[in-house]
């Protein structure tokens, strides 16, 4: 990660995976009018409704659309629930209407959405450069996790903020990504000690993961979620079994 450049994003180069084991369902239907119901984020105020604006615009066409999402990613959380939302309308729309836009443009409507978006329609595992909206794809490497959340709720553009009053990070580690027990020293969050400086219960997870079991940690996103890193399932399990966290999920990469 860099410091905010003159258009007002940070250029990074991320590694992101799609997983599978915490998911939203998104249920989409032609209709006469749009409608996105979602539990305390209904209507406009959901990234989805963006989605489709954006796709519309591009299109030329009214593309209604009836949306349903049972919300079980959470928010403010560094996981791209919201983002994986619209991406799934972005397809919805794409499919039930016949549009047969192919995944370049789909990819394109998608960073006007968001920076992560694209990778949400693409999925799979992708190094992310840029802001985040140029993909490349990357080998999965072969781990579990589980992921916790704490009480605290951290806003993307308060991170980020931190972040650019902080010392500028040491280069990373550009070689392709080791799987366990390999990849417990390789990963790394530049955003973890501006996440830690706004909510110190972050780190407090981070430790509470350790002594379950887990063999190393990582603040997912911008926070305020973090994953504990496990060799397989079955050592996730035991993590997660041992730790006292009420909100807290088993995930892998997805097949």
């Amino acid at each position: 990660m860099r410091k905010r450049g003159p258009d007002g994003y940070h250029p990074l180069r991320s590694l992101m995976v799609a997983l599978d084991g915490l998911a939203d369902t998104v249920v989409a239907r032609r209709a006469p009018r749009r409608t996105i119901r979602c539990k305390d984020l209904d209507g406009p105020a959901n990234l989805a409704w963006a989605a489709l604006d954006c796709l519309e615009r591009r299109t030329g066409q009214a593309l209604p659309l009836s949306i349903e999402i049972d919300k079980r990613i959470p928010a403010q959380a560094g996981l791209g629930g919201g983002s994986s939302d619209a991406a799934a309308a972005l397809s919805a729309a794409d499919r039930l209407y016949g549009l047969d836009l192919g995944q370049p443009a789909l990819e394109a409507t998608a960073a006007e959405v968001g920076s992560d978006v694209p990778f949400f329609v693409r999925g799979g595992a992708q190094w992310a450069t840029g802001r985040g909206e140029r993909l490349a794809p990357a080998r999965p490497p072969a781990f579990a996790a589980v992921i916790a959340r704490p009480a605290a709720r951290l806003s993307t553009a308060a991170v980020y903020d931190a972040f650019d009053r902080l010392p500028r990070p040491a280069a990373a580690d550009d070689s392709e990504a080791p799987d366990m027990p390999s990849l417990a020293s390789w990963v790394r969050n530049d955003l973890w000690s501006s996440a830690v400086g706004l909510a110190p219960e972050v780190a407090r997870v981070a430790r509470a993961l350790r002594a379950a079991g887990a063999e190393a940690t990582l603040l997912c996103g911008s926070g305020a979620c973090v994953a504990g890193l496990c060799a397989d399932r079955a050592a996730a399990g035991r993590v997660h079994a041992a730790l006292e966290i009420d909100e807290a999920w088993v995930v892998a990469p997805a097949a």
